[in-house]
């Protein structure tokens, strides 16, 4: 009985061993597998970057020239234009109230999730079409150029842009669930979407007013190259 016992106890060590083993092995996979496969969010900004470079490369490549986006005459204006800045204020806080509220209304939509990524490649889009058009007329410094013209106010559209549509990305929704299920109930929920709602606002507000006194002076200076 004690050696039948013995060898019992073994295969219960053995088998124990195999599976804790296995779960290793899963974990370790799993952590593999989220730190090398791209954020589903960059696989879409990028599909829409590389739909840009195509299209200008289709479409306007060989129309472009003299005329083309910012050329070297509106670059030279740039050099010595004056901002008149309680006028760029007021449109520019018009335009970005008018894109904060129809992300807000996509968001809060039953196809959320869907316009939300629509909405990424567009920008990845616009993006390459740009700055594939600028790098066509002034090569490296186009892509600076680029650069210049979305710094810093772009950095925090997009941080209003990703939360605005974060109940909708793939890797939040496991972590949504949780919280909602720790927090329960409606009290807590209330004060994290207040808390939310002036994290957006605060936000906003810096890149309205970075987009507005200093953006112009960075596109001013990289003007100057040219």
């Amino acid at each position: 009985m004690n050696k039948f016992n013995t060898e019992e106890r073994m295969e219960d060590i053995t088998t124990y061993n195999v599976t804790d083993g296995n779960d290793a092995y899963m974990d370790y996979r799993k952590f593999h597998y989220k730190n090398t496969v791209p954020d589903s969010r960059v696989l879409v900004f990028l599909t829409g970057f590389c739909v840009g470079m195509v299209f200008f490369y289709l479409f306007s490549g060989k129309d472009m020239g003299s005329g083309g986006l910012l050329d070297r005459e509106h670059l030279s204006q740039l050099q010595s234009f004056e901002v008149n800045q309680s006028g760029l204020f007021e449109y520019v806080v018009g335009l970005r109230l008018r894109q904060l509220a129809f992300c807000v209304i996509c968001s809060l939509s039953s196809i959320g999730g869907v316009l939300a990524y629509s909405i990424m490649g567009w920008y990845g889009f616009e993006s390459g079409l740009i700055i594939f058009s600028l790098v066509y007329q002034y090569g490296i410094k186009g892509m600076f150029l680029t650069f210049s013209m979305f710094l810093p106010h772009g950095v925090f559209y997009a941080i209003v842009f990703l939360i605005v549509f974060g109940r909708h990305w793939g890797s939040d929704k496991k972590c949504c669930h949780k919280e909602e299920t720790i927090k329960g109930r409606g009290r807590h929920k209330k004060i994290e979407n207040f808390k939310k709602i002036i994290l957006v606002l605060a936000v906003f507000i810096i890149g309205v007013l970075s987009e507005v006194y200093v953006n112009p002076e960075i596109v001013r200076k990289m003007a100057l190259f040219f």
